[in-house]
């Protein structure tokens, strides 16, 4: 069994950039994917030159919201600057191209390319092709050092993975031919967190007289106490 501070499943642009950000604190990470070639939404995205991020991105009066603050925090903490400057760290032209939406000059394997190095500067381990069958959340044996009472074992293609906090980074269901899935619903409601049903929406579909505001609410903690194990089938 290997054991890590955490387990990150879903190699996606979030699965790979908070891999990166953890690691490079000092935290033994480890990085699961289903699919042997990682980040395929970020290949295909922006018609294949990644439209990274937007300029005003950390206007907090274009985020529609029950809270007009939701996205302050996150916002604060790591605005659209600092990823600006990682991407130029990594000598990666770009321009914009419409209303602040920035757009690789070359290709959006370059961005890939970036979030896999920030990985590898903190020595993640990877575990691509690699499906999580079960999860469990187990409480952590007597003399057994770790931050908390409790710690997570996933069993997976390429074995048993011990880790003191569990990160589902494995997106919705937009594009199911490359690789979406609804993964990370079926987790969540096992472990019992509240998931409102997706439902796909396009501008079209948008009525523009509705006052009806969009809701989010921001999560200041998450107590999981289920202890019968998920099952991926």
């Amino acid at each position: 069994m290997e054991r890590f501070d955490v387990a990150i499943i879903g190699a996606g642009a979030a699965g790979m950039f908070c891999a990166g950000i953890v690691a490079q604190q000092g935290a033994r990470t480890v990085l699961i994917d289903h699919a042997q070639r990682i980040g395929e939404k970020i290949r295909i995205s922006g018609g294949g030159r990644c439209n990274f991020t937007n300029l005003q991105g950390d206007r907090l009066e274009r985020y529609a919201s029950e809270n007009p603050r939701f996205a302050r925090t996150a916002l604060r903490e790591y605005p659209p600057s600092r990823f600006i400057d990682l991407v130029r760290s990594h000598r990666i032209g770009f321009h914009e191209k419409h209303k602040g939406q920035l757009f690789c000059d070359d290709s959006s394997e370059q961005i890939i390319t970036m979030l896999r190095a920030e990985t590898q500067r903190g020595a993640v381990q990877w575990r691509t092709g690699c499906a999580v069958q079960e999860v469990v959340l187990e409480q952590r044996a007597a003399g057994d050092a770790g931050a908390s009472g409790h710690r997570f074992m996933l069993d997976t293609d390429s074995g048993r993975i011990a880790a003191d906090a569990l990160v589902v980074a494995t997106g919705g269901l937009s594009i199911p031919k490359i690789g979406a899935s609804d993964f990370g619903f079926r987790l969540a409601r096992h472990f019992g967190l509240k998931v409102i049903e997706p439902r796909p929406i396009t501008p079209t579909h948008a009525n523009p007289t509705s006052n009806t505001p969009m809701r989010s609410r921001p999560i200041s903690r998450v107590v999981i106490s289920r202890s019968t194990p998920w099952r991926s089938r």
